[in-house]
């Protein structure tokens, strides 16, 4: 018989790969997720650590605030409360890390002690009601370490309501700004190497408060009568001014009347004084006085000085200050106006000068030409700075002197040299000392020119000066020889120049040709050297220096029939 075949329907179940292949998926799935979960338990175990110091914290904090500010240091010792701010001072991040958090609140902070501890000595303070010693608490399974610290500032309604300590620092004159506070530092610290990457792997939280020293607020609905505290003001020349007139007291509002103001400012009934000052007071200030009145018509009256300056401003030099690369200079400074002793800023100096703030002098050596536009700034005493005060400097290049050379020429020959000058402004004049008799400098080209009269050596000097009176000199030495005149043959003319020690015995015999021309020559000499004289008799220079210095020595030889000179110039070197 025939036997039909049914068509198969309905889920017959999986195959073996199918299930090893699901089980794969699953696999890398749950291997994936691994780290989400674990990060996420972290997160989850840092905040929770962390709420528990801060919810320690804040159990400390209102423990303190349920105290009178007057307890607050009961039963800590001065001795015991200045260890543990000095413990905070001088943690770092390679001993105790972990205390560093509270050192800039520790830092304004007093410390002070008990009162009633009298013992100097005592350290006292681990068993107070807030414990100068660290506490420890654990919190399902987390040790928190807790300190507090107590101490002492001011605040001052004139400045940023910050804590202020040491006490004291820009203090306003009316006492009733400033408000006298214990500050309250609480600083809990616990260990999770997971959450901080600290030193010792500790985590930190800090917590503050100010409290009233004063165990209760006293209110005065009784103010006393407006008394003038001192306004004495000090502006300056041009300044824009608004100030308000301080007073202590009264029943507001307050109107204000004043003796005098300096030119160019006002004062309304309420006491600001606004406008712009116009003129210096004289040597002293403004003395007169103010007085206010409250609502209720008491008044005060008081001395006020109201004090304006002249702005400080540098003298400067008042034309175009020229200069040379390599020349030497100096600029002292000074000012006017304000009030001294003064500093100075100067900008734009040439390369290689700057300002000596010790001598408030401008110094060096220009190394670079060109112009350049020096502005000077000058604050005084009171640290206003005043207007800046400019001038030029010019710096030209450094001058030269070329053509000179040392000459040796005959009595009969002209000498014929030319100085060149270079550098400087290119406006060049020309002198010369201890030419040879007959011999000139042409100021204007600067030749050197002329018939010597007298035979010898010379030592002249040629200086270029340029047109802003920068010099430059080159000394040469001119020898005139002779073959019929008077000359002086020892020391020879070519190396007649000597050096003596200091308190060594020195002898130089001089010498002219004079007998064998058949003359009698008169020798007198100048510029010796302190210790040494010249013997008429023997024609010799002698006896023992006692001054060291470079000396020039002049011997010079004359006969009157017939007339002739030699003239010897030297230079002697005692060392």
């Amino acid at each position: 018989m025939d036997v039909e075949q049914q068509p198969v329907t309905g889920d017959e179940g999986f195959s073996v790969l199918e299930m090893v292949v699901a089980l794969a998926v699953l696999s890398v799935t749950m291997v994936a997720s691994a780290p989400f979960f674990v990060n996420s338990l972290t997160s989850v175990n840092r905040q929770r650590t962390r709420q528990a110091a801060i919810q320690l914290a804040e159990t400390a904090m209102e423990q303190v605030r349920g105290l009178k500010g007057s307890a607050l240091l009961t039963g800590r010792s001065t001795s015991a409360t200045q260890t543990q701010f000095n413990t905070v001072l001088s943690a770092d991040a390679t001993t105790a890390g972990f205390l560093t958090v509270a050192k800039p609140f520790v830092s304004q902070m007093e410390a002070a002690g008990d009162p009633m501890i009298t013992d100097t000595s005592s350290t006292a303070g681990a068993d107070a009601p807030i414990p100068t010693s660290a506490q420890q608490v654990t919190v399902e399974g987390t040790t928190y370490t807790q300190n507090i610290f107590v101490g002492k500032c001011e605040v001052y309604l004139t400045g940023t309501t910050e804590c202020v300590y040491p006490k004291g620092a820009a203090a306003p004159a009316d006492t009733t700004k400033i408000l006298q506070f214990f500050r309250v530092v609480v600083l809990e610290n616990w260990a999770d190497p997971s959450a901080c990457r600290t030193t010792a792997n500790t985590c930190s939280y800090v917590a503050t408060t100010l409290v009233s020293r004063a165990s209760e607020p006293n209110f005065d609905f009784n103010r006393p009568a407006p008394q003038v505290l001192d306004n004495s003001q000090t502006w300056y020349v041009g300044d824009t001014v608004s100030y308000q007139m301080q007073a202590r007291g009264g029943q507001l509002p307050n109107t204000w009347t004043v003796g005098a103001l300096p030119p160019g400012l006002t004062m309304t009934a309420a006491g600001l004084v606004s406008g712009t000052a116009t003129t210096a007071t004289a040597t002293g200030g403004l003395v007169t006085t103010t007085t206010v009145t409250d609502h209720v018509n008491r008044n005060s009256t008081g001395s006020v000085t109201f004090t304006v300056l002249a702005q400080p401003v540098a003298t400067v030099p008042v034309t175009v200050v020229t200069s040379r690369i390599g020349d030497t200079y100096s600029l002292a400074l000074t000012a006017t106006g304000g009030k001294s002793p003064y500093t100075y800023a100067v900008t734009g100096l040439p390369p290689g000068l700057a300002l000596d703030a010790t001598t408030n002098t401008i110094t060096g050596s220009p190394t670079t030409n060109g112009t350049y536009t020096v502005s000077v700034i000058t604050t005084d005493a009171n640290n206003h700075a005043g207007p800046a005060k400019t001038y030029t400097q010019t710096v030209n290049p450094a001058l030269t002197l070329s053509g000179l050379s040392d000459q040796t020429i005959d009595l009969k020959t002209k000498l014929d040299l030319t100085a060149v000058a270079g550098g400087g402004d290119g406006k060049y004049t020309y002198t010369g000392t201890n030419l040879p008799p007959g011999v000139t400098v042409n100021k204007n080209s600067g030749a050197v020119s002329g018939k010597s009269t007298a035979s010898g050596r010379f030592l002249p000097t040629i200086t270029a000066t340029d047109g802003s009176g920068g010099t430059l000199s080159q000394q040469i030495a001119v020898i005139v020889t002779t073959s019929d005149s008077l000359i002086f043959t020892a020391p020879a003319l070519t190396a007649p120049d000597q050096t003596t020690a200091k308190g060594t015995a020195a002898s130089l015999a001089l010498a002219t040709n004079g007998t064998l021309l058949g003359l009698s020559p008169t020798i007198t000499v100048t510029g010796l050297p302190a210790g040494l004289s010249y013997n008429a008799l023997t024609a010799t220079i002698a006896g023992t220096p006692t001054t060291a210095g470079t000396y020039t020595v002049t011997a010079t030889a004359t006969s009157l029939t017939p007339a002739s000179t030699s003239i010897l110039t030297l230079v002697w070197k005692i060392t």
